[in-house]
């Protein structure tokens, strides 16, 4: 079992949990592209021994619009409109998915303090935490594929607004999540700096269950992610309490 948490704790073990992701990303991008028609399609030629049919020189509209293009650039466009919208969904819910890992961990520390997959686990801390915030940067940067105008246009939304106030909070957390940042400002003040993380709880679940088109499901979707964060707080918090009663 020794070696088991050992690969656990390793490079070998969350390099691939890190990666994958984005190499899911990049095989929806690639495998949804619109492809180009094969063969186009052929007229029938009408000859002297044929009987006179208006057929023969008619297309359908189907034809019509493979030849002269028209229709296809209604179809790439919609491609891209759903490519766009799809890698915007599967960004932001990996990073949210990071998120909800990398908070799960510090409870589960306090909770089970001397389990040593646990222990292991923890020492991925700042490299999930990282990569929550890289994805959720590329979630942003596609967002803003069409410039900031995008941004401007819809940041009366509450959802996008909320987004923007979870991304500084991240951002924060990662210029800050450095051995050099906690020495030069000391241990307890790091600490307490990255005690923000907590805001960002109720701002993301806002933010995921009412981007878009709000449904029930939706909401509930969302609440489901977050339940096993939720509840490892509770738990952590309440025994923290009862460890402080106990002690005075």
């Amino acid at each position: 079992m020794k070696g088991f948490y050992r690969f656990v704790g390793s490079r070998r073990f969350i390099l691939p949990l890190i990666i994958g992701p984005f190499v899911y990303l990049a095989w929806i991008f690639y495998s949804t592209q619109p492809r180009e028609p094969e063969n186009m399609p052929e007229v029938a030629e009408a000859t002297d021994a044929e009987e006179f049919d208006i057929n023969l020189f008619t297309v359908t509209d189907e034809e019509f619009n493979q030849v002269t293009g028209e229709g296809k650039e209604k179809t790439q466009t919609e491609s891209v409109v759903n490519i766009h919208e799809r890698l915007t969904d599967d960004t932001g819910n990996i990073a949210i998915a990071y998120f909800i890992w990398v908070l799960c961990l510090s409870p589960l520390k306090v909770l089970l303090r001397r389990n040593k997959l646990v222990s292991a686990l923890n020492r991925h801390r700042r490299t999930i935490g990282l990569a929550c915030f890289f994805y959720a940067m590329l979630h942003l940067v596609i967002y803003l594929t069409n410039g900031l105008q995008t941004l401007l246009d819809e940041i009366t939304r509450l959802y996008i607004a909320a987004g923007l106030s979870a991304f500084a909070i991240l951002l924060v957390m990662a210029l800050t999540s450095n051995n050099w940042t906690q020495r030069r400002i000391g241990g307890r003040k790091w600490k307490k700096l990255h005690r923000i993380v907590y805001i960002a709880i109720p701002i993301l679940i806002y933010h995921r269950a009412f981007a878009g088109k709000v449904s029930v499901e939706t909401i509930r979707e969302t609440f489901i992610w977050f339940s096993p964060m939720l509840i490892l707080q509770g738990l952590r918090i309440w025994k923290q309490i009862q460890e402080q009663k106990a002690k005075a």
